[in-house]
């Protein structure tokens, strides 16, 4: 047996035979990072807010996009389902009507309370207090529901019972000929459109032409909302170069999304009409989780659930979509959003500030008046005229934030090459013949990491909160995807009767916002050397 001995590490000692351990500039301000606890605690919340977003697809919460329309504008409840609230919020109106016709009787002082909350526009309180008092005579038997109310109220609770949402998760098809299982979404556009006309029992050629009209529809709308006000003879134009963009490829991943969404919800229209038959017969059992025959070649794994025992802890929207998971998701945007345009702008101010304080001369005057001429220009005029023209996109959205957000970089940078080229590990480098561009980026770049780095701490929250202001003129992120800024812009409108959906967002926001600034203020304290927090 061979034994290979591991060479011990030589530790280097002072004259004392004391262990001299190595220090580092991380190192050391690391030291001093841990000792400022808000900066600390800044650094934990960023963390949490940064493995909630990038782990959104995978917690145990509600489609961010899914709209139910009965669910619209749901307080946040623990202790109560979507069918709870929903009831209730019937009820509120019922009894208010009531008020109104004089069945539900109240003293003179609190009809006189109640004209006062509506005069004022508290909505709220009148319907909390018509609630109570209306249940309070209720169960004293001293008001009951006329005839026509008590079905309304039977016809919403018959409702809320019976009612389910499908989610098809899984679609297999058998290869008759194999035998073998292949799961559809991962089948190609050929064949998923024969196994879709085989379902149908039509030809081939009549998908074909159907998707592809689709497509081109797609397209299309899609241009008339980036661009409007267009003659249709330059929608048609401007349609042709988007589909010739999108060649084959593009087509063909649009047309398999198409026909994936047709034959699910084929599969779900059929598993209804079967569930409803087995709950009209009783013998229905939520929530379901079961594999389902299409035909002879197609299977698909469906989940069934009560629709209104949903609980929505934060409450829903406007549409009905659950508030948590459209945070969750729109945290995922937001930070997306300032770490892109943090790590766009930074690169391009490196580059060219690195550029210009190493060459110096006319290269360095020229950059420099150019950054002074675009320091001098609006710079959110100039993102809201960018996204105006070239239309309302994410990716756009990241282009006209990233524009000029990179010149104080590029001062910075600028500011720290000039000290740090004349150096003597430069004058080394450039003495064994190193290239220009090694020396910039292998040496006087990486010399200063510690200011780059603290900087770009402190533009994260700078870039959400632009994006937020974009979001808020309804020209940052656009539906189906939602950003905090965007939540809040909704929100603005109903804060008065809805107040969850703008105070949720905007503390989720706040909290975000917070802990960087600390995190960032943290590290330039860490960084520097003649920082308090030295050791």
């Amino acid at each position: 047996m061979l034994f290979i001995r591991k060479k011990s590490k030589l530790a280097a000692l002072n004259e004392f035979d004391q262990v001299v351990e190595g220090n580092s500039l991380g190192k050391d301000a690391w030291r001093r990072l841990k000792k400022n606890k808000m900066a600390v605690l800044g650094m934990i919340i960023v963390a949490v807010y940064s493995i909630l977003a990038a782990s959104a697809m995978f917690l145990p919460i509600y489609p961010y996009d899914q709209i139910i329309l009965d669910h619209q504008h749901l307080r946040p409840s623990f202790t109560k389902n979507a069918g709870d609230l929903m009831m209730e919020t019937k009820l509120e109106d019922l009894y208010f009507k009531a008020w109104r016709a004089g069945s539900l009787k109240v003293t003179e002082e609190q009809s006189a309370q109640i004209k006062t909350w509506i005069a004022a526009n508290e909505t709220n309180k009148v319907w909390d207090f018509c609630y109570a008092e209306g249940e309070r005579q209720k169960a004293a038997g001293t008001f009951t529901f006329s005839s026509a109310d008590q079905r309304t109220i039977d016809r919403l609770q018959e409702k809320i019972d019976t009612e389910f949402l499908i989610s098809v998760d899984k679609v297999l098809w058998t290869d008759p000929a194999t035998q073998k299982v292949h799961n559809l979404a991962r089948m190609d556009f050929i064949e998923i459109e024969t196994i879709y006309a085989n379902l149908l029992n039509v030809d081939i050629a009549v998908i074909e032409k159907q998707t592809r009209d689709e497509i081109r529809n797609q397209v299309l709308n899609n241009l008339k909302a980036s661009t409007p006000d267009l003659s249709a003879e330059e929608y048609e134009a401007n349609l042709q170069i988007e589909m010739d963009t999108l060649g084959e490829k593009g087509i063909f991943a649009m047309g398999k999304t198409n026909l994936l969404g047709k034959i699910k919800t084929t599969i779900t229209r059929n598993a209804e009409r079967e569930l409803r038959k087995e709950i009209s017969e009783g013998r229905a059992q939520f929530p379901i989780d079961r594999e389902i025959k299409v035909n002879d070649q197609l299977t698909a794994e469906i989940t069934a659930t009560k629709k209104h025992e949903r609980k929505y802890f934060l409450g829903t929207d406007y549409s009905g979509r659950d508030m948590l998971s459209r945070i969750i998701y729109g945290g995922q945007v937001s930070i997306a959003i300032g770490l892109i345009g943090t790590i766009t702008s930074v690169i391009i101010g490196i580059v060219l500030g690195a550029i210009a304080g190493y060459a110096g001369g006319k290269v360095d005057f020229f950059l420099m008046r150019f950054v002074d001429i675009m320091y001098g220009l609006p710079y959110m005029l100039l993102v809201i005229i960018f996204m105006a023209i070239f239309g309302r996109n994410i990716m756009n959205l990241f282009v006209a934030l990233a524009m000029v957000s990179w010149l104080t970089v590029a001062r910075m940078v600028r500011g720290q090459v000039m000290s740090l080229k004349n150096s003597e590990y430069v004058e080394a480098a450039r003495s064994m013949g190193a290239s220009t561009g090694r020396i910039i980026f292998r040496h006087m770049v990486p010399n200063s990491l510690s200011v780059i780095i603290v900087y770009s701490t402190l533009r994260v929250p700078a870039f959400i909160m632009q994006e937020s202001f974009l979001s808020f003129l309804g020209l940052g992120v656009q539906a189906p995807y939602a950003s905090w800024g965007s939540l809040v812009g909704d929100a603005v409108n109903g804060m008065t009767l809805y107040p969850w959906k703008l105070i949720f967002p905007a503390i989720a926001m706040t909290i975000f916002l917070f802990a960087m600034n600390f995190f960032g203020d943290g590290l330039r304290d860490a960084f520097d050397p003649q920082s308090k927090n030295q050791l």
